[in-house]
């Protein structure tokens, strides 16, 4: 029989491995409450984020652009070409000054080069419907012909296009972009002397760069022939005697190295003369000597020797009437605009400029759209990426990518100067 003691502690023991069970199944149960919590939390947090991650990759992958092109020449029709393939893009429109019928009928030539018409035909250009003439892989056609082709073919997509002929760009046209509602893109595609930018709200300050080039061009009037599309000439290494005109500064010995080019077509033949900046004594005559029969001689000589084989030659008389020509050389410079793209938030609208109204040769070679051209190759990435953007780094990035590109394209022109346009 157990004293009173020893059932006090027996009793004091039990008790105290109930309350340790307790406690035990206390803390257990807590541990157990909390990894619930904590799996219920975790998996409440993970719905949420992915969640919103799918919210967020459904609404990136359903963001549309409206874009408007301002301008109906190659640079502007090429560029609404590029828009309407872009998925992100629900509809376009484009304003044109012209009536279409003057559009399609634009008759002075154009060059495309080989590269570029590698990237046209990405874009659907089938050229073996196209009218024109191939030659060493460039096609040459009347401006008219490419610009009518994709005014037929643009409709044709699932983009919803507008275009609207003899409408003319202005401040209350821009009132209507503003009321349009989501985000815009507006591509202004009117040339050097454009307005629709500065409508917009772009600066039209311009960069003036050398290309370390002098330069002279002439045109030859032929309205009695057709406008039959015809390929280039280039002429390299020529070299002048002045001595004719009393310039006593030529010298034998003096290489002038001037390089020719002979385009455009049956109806307009144009010239362009180039050399390079240097010592040549006869560069510097025809650079400082305003003397227009000198010119007019150099030009008729030049046409007359190097003219296409089926071409008859030109006269005195028909030169005298019929030719514009620059009374002397004169350095050939680029114009840059220092700003060619913006976002303005209020209207949830980007603006860019794209061909002369981005830059401006004041040479023409034949081939010099092609500057813009070159640069519409970073339109549909840029698209893309302002359909997506919606932060304020996000919307920077896209800018600052349009901006590179095409300092790059007018870098890259000064940097080799006219010689893939004259000198190759």
């Amino acid at each position: 029989m157990l004293t009173s003691n020893q059932s006090r502690r027996v009793s004091k023991t039990t008790m105290e491995c109930v309350h340790g069970d307790f406690v035990t199944r206390l803390v257990y149960e807590d541990a157990t409450y909390v990894s619930w919590y904590f799996i219920i939390t975790v998996t409440v947090v993970a719905v949420f984020v992915g969640g919103r991650k799918m919210y967020t990759n459904i609404k990136k992958n359903m963001a549309q652009l409206e874009v408007i092109v301002i301008g109906a020449g190659p640079i502007g029709l090429t560029s609404a070409l590029i828009a309407v393939q872009c998925k992100r893009v629900n509809k376009l429109t484009l304003y044109e000054e012209l009536s279409r019928f003057e559009v399609e009928n634009r008759g002075y030539q154009i060059a495309i080069q080989s590269v570029n018409v590698s990237l046209l035909r990405s874009f659907g250009v089938d050229f073996d419907n196209l009218e024109g003439v191939w030659r060493d892989g460039c096609f040459y056609t009347r401006v008219g012909i490419y610009l009518e082709y994709i005014i037929q073919i643009l409709p044709l997509y699932s983009t919803d296009v507008e275009l609207k002929f003899r409408s003319k760009f202005d401040r209350e046209t821009g009132d209507v972009i503003d009321k349009i509602d989501g985000r815009k893109l507006v591509i202004c595609c009117d040339g050097s002397g454009g307005m629709a930018s500065r409508y917009l709200g772009l600066s039209d300050e311009h960069i003036q760069h050398s290309t370390g080039i002098y330069g002279a061009q002439a045109a030859i009037e032929r309205n009695k022939h057709t406008s039959v599309p015809t390929p280039e000439k280039r002429i390299h290494n020529l070299s002048f005697d002045l001595s004719a005109y009393g310039n006593t500064s030529y010298d034998e010995e003096c290489r002038s190295n001037f390089t020719l080019k002979i385009f455009g077509n049956s109806k307009r033949r144009c010239l362009a003369l180039a050399i390079r900046k240097g010592d040549s004594q006869v560069a510097r005559s025809l650079k400082t000597v305003l003397d227009k029969s000198m010119m007019r001689n150099v030009f008729l000589k030049c046409f007359n020797t190097y003219k296409l084989s089926d071409e008859a030659s030109i006269s005195d008389s028909f030169c005298l009437n019929n030719m514009k020509f620059s009374p002397r050389l004169y350095e050939i410079k680029i114009s840059q605009r220092i700003e060619n793209v913006a976002y303005i938030s209020d209207n949830n609208l980007f603006i860019i400029t794209e061909g002369e109204a981005t830059r401006s040769l004041n040479f023409n070679t034949g081939l010099d759209i092609n500057i813009g051209l070159k640069s519409v190759t970073s339109l549909q990435p840029f698209i893309e990426m302002i359909t997506v953007a919606e932060t304020e780094h996000s919307i920077m990035e896209t800018l600052i990518f349009k901006m590179e590109h095409s300092d790059k394209i007018c870098k890259d022109f000064l940097k080799f100067g006219l010689k893939e346009y004259m000198f190759l």
